[in-house]
């Protein structure tokens, strides 16, 4: 009984440990250098400090955005950049970063800032992955209380959004999506319409939905 107790306990571990290796390997790690902060994730705010986000496979979106502090004992110098958007598509066992130079000083920062040229790289080869970065248009005053994603879908480059292109094609992404019962739009952009109209009352407090919902009936 003991020999077979043991010669289970061994293949119960062994299993064991396949699983936790396995589920190490279960998501893309991608580590967003400091003083770059992370903002969203797939159109969702990223609510927590930690420089890795870890991603399953699939089509992805960030929104990250430079957040320097150069101050010394004598000067308060806070350098940033406008937010990058970064797309990209991984098949979930990824160890990705970006190729952030060495910033010691704020003016080498600043130049950085004015071009703020990244790629996605792989951490261990650095080998550059495709990925579609670009910048938000720039906003000027405060950049407090920005809303990135509402941004993101007034400009129609928020993650999965649909897009109407002119001849009537649609594509998400970047990506031209093929025709079927579900996508089909002749001549319009009724759907983007449809997406910002979902957007919107999803983010209305309840008073506020139930007045459009009124307004909605007495409009038929």
């Amino acid at each position: 009984m003991t020999l077979l107790f043991r010669n289970v306990l061994s293949r119960s571990l062994s299993a064991l440990t396949l699983f936790i290796c396995a589920s190490t390997w279960a998501d893309t790690v991608v580590t967003v250098p400091r003083p770059y902060a992370t903002y969203l994730v797939d159109g969702k705010s990223y609510k927590t400090n930690d420089s890795d986000v870890k991603l399953s496979a699939g089509e992805h979106q960030l929104v990250i955005r430079f957040e320097g502090n150069y101050s010394k004992r004598d000067s308060i110098d806070l350098v940033s950049g406008e937010p990058l958007v970064v797309n990209f598509k991984t098949d979930g066992q990824e160890q990705l970063t970006f190729d952030l130079p060495l910033l010691r000083e704020a003016p080498q920062a600043k130049a950085f800032l004015k071009n703020q040229k990244l790629q996605l790289i792989d951490r261990n080869s650095k080998v550059v992955k495709t990925a579609h970065i670009f910048e938000l248009p720039k906003k000027e005053g405060l950049q407090i209380g920005r809303d990135y994603q509402e941004e993101l879908l007034a400009l129609g480059k928020a993650f999965q959004q649909p897009v109407i292109n002119e001849d009537g094609s649609i594509s998400v992404n970047g990506t031209l999506q093929k025709a079927n019962d579900s996508t089909a739009v002749v001549g319009n952009k009724n759907l983007q319409s449809l997406e910002m109209l979902k957007y919107w009352y999803n983010r209305a407090d309840p008073q506020a939905r139930k007045a459009f919902q009124h307004w909605i009936i007495t409009q038929q």
